[in-house]
């Protein structure tokens, strides 16, 4: 089995974020067992994987790995879906109008930071465990400690200004997030402590697939560093350029496979080929084993095809969340040499040609201009085969006119997979947190900004030469029934010379659109576009608002949206956890600015 066979540990799932108690951040967990049983092996153990756990995020599309709501719907890949009335919060973060009352936002800071409370009692009860070699107790630190980093950076990078939460505050987490000045602390140096000790002290390899090894957390301390981002001496760059060129030139997955990309990209998202050499770091799945779903991709379940629709690979269950933007599938046209259109003006007038209005039973034809294939490996789109259900249908969309045409593909199973659940609509999908080509494309980020232009070229080249180093063999095309190109697919290598790396702004361009190619509706989009606002002060600005001024010519409920770095770059901190954060007659938690 891929999972991490384990036992849910009940005493830590009892946890609660905002409850009846003084803390902030959690309450002492109600259960029935005795704190003699975390000082044994076996239960610390239990603890640990109760700790894992977390890592699946309980369904839903505001918390857990595939960061859909504040990734990827944020980032305007895609609409909420489902109907203009369902989860209007959602709509709101979508619009940047977001306050600390929004329910999503809360639901993101509870689920986090009752994580990282799972981590703390494994953290805090370790020492006092009998029975366990040090090197034994030096695994489970690091394993702990790999997670608080990555509940902790989630934590971070949405919030900004929230407090790290360590093992020492069990009794009272009530930390403060500002100083004795009244200025805000930061947890990023905290959160890479973490990653460097588990990258220093965890094992290469290990047996459970689904656990994290040192390459795992060198990946995860690098991209630490990067959105650290620079302090005025490059240092942090500097830090990660080293971890990257480290887990490049060295990493293995936990089977000991050195790190490449699949040589086909749908294997990334396919149960029968996911933990390949591409996987850096994956939250495992499975469904029909016997459980009650908790080790199931639930976040990914809104997603499937809503009984109101007309079934399809769905099989008739989910609610039709989660639909492609026009905007996004726009990025998907390429010129005559199968490079991207920078220009936005110029690659919306080309736009792809979509069903958005078109009837189910008309006639209708797909685009014949020259399109990314990637595309039809991420949207399901009409008059284009949907995995191996046949040709997608404008009746398993929901409601078209609140959300679009198109449907997420990567979450979806085959149905040779056979990996939907039995009676609800999880499925056995892994999520990669981290993949190889992300680990490129950040390395070509570094280089970009403190290296080799011919390097973050040449890293470029070797994610888009996975597609186009397959023209041939059509490995990476989706094809009709007859053998034939489902599309008119075209993708082309940057030339030696290329002006795309003749500047660092240029290049930086190009590798801020490769992302958004390669890890759409992966959940990075709008963090991406913040961490590199945040360095130039222009492309959040110039890319969210890009997509709201023109995707709400196409859907009129984003009429009226606006984004500004200030607030909308960060959340607001949920106004129950500061009410909840009062102690010593005053409030630990201040509000992130102009919220």
């Amino acid at each position: 089995m891929k999972k991490i066979h384990s036992v849910i540990f009940t005493l830590i799932v009892c946890v609660t974020l905002f409850s009846c108690k003084d803390n902030f951040v959690e309450q002492q967990p109600i259960g029935s067992f005795p704190e003699s049983v975390l000082t044994t092996p076996e239960g610390i153990n239990f603890a640990l994987t109760g700790a894992y756990s977390a890592l699946n995020g309980v369904g839903g599309m505001d918390r857990g790995p595939g960061n859909i709501l504040f990734g990827s719907i944020r980032g305007g890949e895609a609409h909420k879906g489902s109907t203009g009335g369902d989860q209007p919060q959602m709509i709101e973060i979508q619009k940047f109008a977001v306050n600390a009352g929004n329910s999503s936002v809360t639901n993101n800071f509870i689920y986090y930071y009752d994580a990282v409370y799972r981590t703390n009692m494994v953290l805090s009860n370790l020492p006092n465990v009998v029975g366990l070699t040090d090197a034994q107790k030096t695994q489970i630190e690091a394993e702990a400690r790999f997670l608080r980093g990555h509940y902790m950076f989630q934590l971070k990078r949405l919030f900004g200004n929230v407090p790290f939460v360590d093992e020492t505050s069990i009794a009272d987490p009530r930390v403060p997030n500002t100083d004795e000045s009244g200025n805000f602390v930061d947890a990023w140096p905290s959160i890479a402590a973490d990653f460097k000790f588990a990258a220093e002290n965890l094992a290469p390899t290990n047996s459970d697939k689904g656990r994290a090894n040192k390459w795992a957390a060198v990946a995860y301390l690098g991209k630490t560093y990067l959105y650290m981002g620079n302090e005025g001496d490059n240092a942090n760059y500097t830090l990660a350029q080293a971890a990257f060129n480290d887990v490049i030139a060295n990493g293995v997955t936990n089977s000991g496979t050195k790190y490449a990309l699949n040589a086909d990209y749908h294997a990334n998202f396919n149960s029968l080929t996911e933990n390949g050499p591409e996987a850096v770091f994956a939250v495992q799945h499975s469904v029909n084993d016997g459980s009650t779903g908790g080790y199931s991709n639930a976040s990914r379940d809104l997603q499937y095809i809503s009984p109101q629709s007309g079934g399809g690979p769905g099989d008739n269950r989910g609610y039709g969340f989660f639909y492609p933007s026009q905007w996004f599938v726009n990025h998907f046209r390429v010129d005559a040499n199968g490079l991207p259109i920078f220009d936005d003006a110029a690659r919306n007038a080309a736009k792809i040609k979509s069903d958005d209005g078109v009837a189910a039973a008309d006639p209708y034809t797909p685009d014949n201009g020259l399109i990314d294939p990637r595309l039809d490996w991420s949207v399901g789109r009409r008059g284009i085969p949907f995995l191996d259900y046949g040709q997608f249908s404008p009746t398993w969309v929901r409601d078209a006119a609140a959300a679009g045409p198109y449907i997420s593909q990567k979450f979806f199973t085959s149905k040779a997979a056979n990996g939907l659940a039995a009676s609800r609509p999880e499925n056995n999908l892994n999520i990669n947190v981290i993949r190889y080509a992300d680990v490129l494309l950040m390395a070509a980020e570094v280089e970009a900004r403190i290296g080799s232009l011919t390097k973050a070229q040449g890293y470029v080249n070797d994610v888009r030469g996975r597609m186009a180093t397959n023209t041939e063999s059509k490995e990476n095309w989706v094809l009709k029934e007859d053998g034939t190109p489902a599309a008119n697919y075209k993708i082309g290598l940057y030339p030696v010379g290329s002006p795309q790396f003749a500047t660092p702004t240029k290049a930086l361009e190009a590798i801020f659109f490769e992302r958004t190619l390669e890890l759409g509706l992966e959940g990075h989009r709008a963090y991406d576009a913040v961490r590199f606002g945040a360095e130039d002060g222009t492309t959040d600005t110039k890319e969210l608002m890009g997509y709201i001024n023109y995707e709400s010519t196409l859907k009129g409920y984003l009429s009226g949206a606006s984004y500004s770095r200030t607030p909308d770059a960060i959340m607001p901190i949920p106004q129950q956890a500061i009410d909840n954060s009062f102690k010593d007659g005053k409030y630990t938690l201040e509000q992130n600015p102009d919220y």
